[in-house]
């Protein structure tokens, strides 16, 4: 008799446990143009079932949209209307008893934002040692939802090249571009070709198929990434096929952007109405590797009717295993270079400042599979774009010497001290006759001030100049002579940028020399809109 009572005092206390309030717990939710994340709870062995409601006007449905077992992680709403706020609630139940209630809002908004969530991969899956030191994570995908992120990417290609020849024009005028094929498998995308998919063939002739993604639409003139600052971006991908199909290749690149031609034809080339505005040497396409041996191409002559006569430059990595392999490609985009990487090596660099190919507007990012007959795919780990970080308005990198531990991205003869700074732990050292200087991307055709710090008993002689792109000619727009003290004094001068065409960039280099007889230390030094 007393272990029956025993059991049933065990029994209603168990049930006793459910009776009482549920257990509030947090949400996480991520909503973008085309569906809502929803991270559930992690409390497996207390529920039975979770119970899954949302509605645009807070006010809770009497029914749950959805029941999910508690096994499922993560649930995607995908009927939603972009830019819009939802209310969302997730009930756990233990049979008929309400164990857990979490509610939360979230924004279907358009523009894409770092993941919290998704920075914790940096860790488990670190980037290449190619990365510049100092230069911080501003973009990225690691592809570890179930569904693509169409705040960051367009499913259906489109070129440069393609719209020069006014081959499926009227395709993309009108929405009908063939949509890209792939796989998400919650670590990787496949982008892949074979005999079924992508459903409608690319190029009638060839057969050949294309499943690619991108980062801007032609037809929309959408651009879902500025990266017209530059920066260094990398890609983690494995790629194969099998069979002999026509048109073979694989291709992370970046590309011009639309809506028309006037990024592709040169400066003085009109073409079908159209006026060039890229100057002769600057590329309007790189491939940061194509094919299956991965070259790396710069593509740049056009002669004045239009047609494209060869590459400005290129070149293939030797002693790489591409196929089947599991490879990080990268490239270093800055005012004044392009620098290429695989799995974290230097391959090729194109520094002269005399022969600038960087363009100094941003490049839709494109990876892809291209190909007919047989299979093709390329599975991508990641892709991962770096920029220095810019803070309070500044729009000049590295401007205390703390970011990088070196002067970089910073060049000249100046060397990094401590002991003399005015905060953090560096300032540079300017001996008698030594520079620093700095190429950085400003907005054209607006006015910004420079400030900066001086300390030492000496003449400073600062300048500011025009870039003009390609040939790297610098045209003064200002220099001053300032006199320093034996403790830091804070220095200013406005200046204004030259002009671009629209809303390019302006590569301005800044130059600073000691022209005295005494040590002179700098730190603090900003650029600032006015």
């Amino acid at each position: 008799m007393k272990k029956l009572l025993s059991i049933l005092l065990i029994v209603t206390m168990y049930r006793g446990a459910y009776a009482q309030a549920p257990l509030k717990t947090s949400l996480e939710l991520l909503g973008t143009r085309s569906w809502i994340r929803i991270d559930l709870p992690n409390q497996q062995n207390e529920i039975s079932e979770y119970r899954l409601s949302w509605s645009e006007t807070g006010q809770k449905p009497d029914l749950p949209n959805v029941i999910v077992k508690p096994d499922i992680e993560r649930y995607y709403i995908q009927e939603i209307v972009p830019e819009t706020t939802y209310t969302v609630w997730v009930d756990g139940y233990h049979s008929e008893n309400l164990v857990t209630a979490a509610k939360g809002k979230v924004l279907t908004q358009k523009d894409w934002i770092l993941d919290k969530k998704e920075l914790h991969e940096l860790n488990i899956n670190p980037s290449s040692k190619a990365v510049p030191k100092g230069m911080q994570l501003f973009w990225h995908d690691e592809f570890n939802d179930q569904l693509l992120n169409r705040n960051k990417w367009f499913i259906s290609y489109y070129s440069t090249i393609d719209h020069l020849r006014g081959e499926f024009e009227e395709d993309m005028r009108n929405d009908n571009l063939p949509i890209a094929a792939y796989t998400l498998n919650g670590k990787t995308i496949d982008l892949f070709v074979n005999d079924s998919l992508p459903v409608k063939v690319y190029d009638k002739k060839s057969g050949k198929k294309i499943s690619s993604i991108q980062t801007y639409n032609w037809r929309t003139n959408e651009n879902l990434l500025d990266n017209s600052r530059g920066g260094y971006f990398e890609v983690k991908v494995k790629r194969s096929s099998t069979g002999k199909p026509r048109g073979l290749n694989t291709a992370f690149w970046f590309d011009s952007p639309g809506p028309d031609l006037r990024y592709y034809l040169e400066q003085g080339t009109t073409l079908n109405g159209v006026t060039g505005i890229r100057p002769k040497g600057q590329v309007f396409e790189i491939d940061i590797f194509e094919y299956l041996n991965a070259q790396f191409v710069l593509h740049g002559h056009v002669n004045n009717k239009g047609e494209f006569q060869h590459n400005l430059a290129t070149h293939i990595a030797k002693g790489y295993t591409h196929v089947d392999q599991w490879v990080t490609h990268g490239i270093l985009w800055t005012p004044t270079a392009v620098k290429h990487y695989i799995n974290g090596d230097l391959i090729k660099e194109y520094t002269d400042k005399h022969q600038v190919y960087s363009p100094n507007h941003f490049m839709n990012v494109l990876l892809g599979s291209y190909g007919g007959g047989g299979t093709v795919n390329m599975e991508v780990d990641y892709i991962r774009g770096y920029q220095w970080p810019l803070k309070d308005g500044n729009e000049l990198p590295n401007p205390g010497f703390e970011d990088s531990g070196s002067l970089i991205p910073w060049e000249g003869t100046g060397s990094l001290t401590e002991g003399d700074q005015k905060n953090g732990r560096h300032a540079v050292l300017l001996k008698p006759g030594e520079n620093i200087e700095q190429y950085v991307y400003l907005n054209n055709s607006t006015t910004y001030k420079l400030e900066y710090w001086q300390k030492g008993i000496t003449d400073a002689e600062v300048s500011v100049y025009n870039v003009t792109q390609v040939s790297g000619e610098s045209e003064q727009i200002i220099s001053v002579n300032s006199k320093g003290k034996n403790k830091y004094t804070k220095k200013s001068v406005s200046f204004k940028t030259g002009k671009e065409f629209d809303d390019n960039m302006k590569t301005i280099r800044l130059l600073i020399v000691n022209k005295g007889t005494n040590d002179l230390y700098l730190d603090d030094i900003n650029v600032k809109k006015e």
